[in-house]
């Protein structure tokens, strides 16, 4: 497995991982009223979405090698 593709899967599966610590962190604190769930949801959300846009740009560039 080359190091472009083990890369692209890496990113896509740590946004994956983003997305479901975040649903989890929502669903946490609806049920416990924890505050440290949901700021554990609001950290995962802004890392998936920062994870998004590097996806978007590291993509690009890996196409053009």
């Amino acid at each position: 497995m080359s190091l472009r593709i083990f890369h692209i899967i890496f990113v896509t599966v740590s946004i994956a991982l983003s997305v479901f610590v975040t649903i989890w962190g929502v669903r946490e604190y609806a049920l416990t009223r924890s505050n440290g769930a949901l700021i554990l949801a609001g950290v995962f959300l802004i890392c998936g979405v920062v994870l998004v846009f590097y996806a978007g740009r590291v993509f690009r560039k890996l196409r053009e090698l």
